[in-house]
């Protein structure tokens, strides 16, 4: 079950990395007007980009030992899907991005952070 989240974790990373790097698609999926794709914009993405990147890195290096690297999955839980959700509440809030078109992305990080947290702990009692 830890390999299998491990896994979900690094696909799912890798393909906000692809939407982080190239902007117009994360325009299609989330915004229905033109968004100004800047120098400054592709700048701020690039960088979060590659911290997805090295987030989707250490997700496969987790699931090559998965019982001992389980600690990574809460720290993916929190802060990392933490502070993503915090930061989509906020484009919400501001008129940034339509709730409609975050909706089915909360859904997808509250099923994983849940099958996250779930792994780890019934991993946990397994272990002890």
């Amino acid at each position: 079950m830890l390999k299998i989240a491990f896994w979900i974790g690094a696909i799912t990373d890798a393909l906000a990395a692809v939407i982080m790097i190239f902007p117009e698609l994360g325009a299609y999926f989330f915004k229905h007007e033109e968004v100004a794709i800047t120098p400054e914009y592709r700048y701020a993405l690039r960088m979060g980009a590659a911290l997805m990147v090295g987030w989707t890195a250490l997700l496969i290096w987790g699931s090559i030992k998965p019982v001992e690297r389980r600690g990574i999955l809460v720290l993916t839980v929190f802060p990392v899907i933490t502070g993503i959700v915090l930061a989509q509440i906020y484009a919400v809030y501001s008129g940034y991005i339509e709730i409609a078109r975050i909706f089915p992305l909360w859904i997808h990080l509250t099923l994983i952070s849940t099958f996250f947290l779930f792994a780890y702990f019934n991993s946990n009692q397994n272990y002890s």
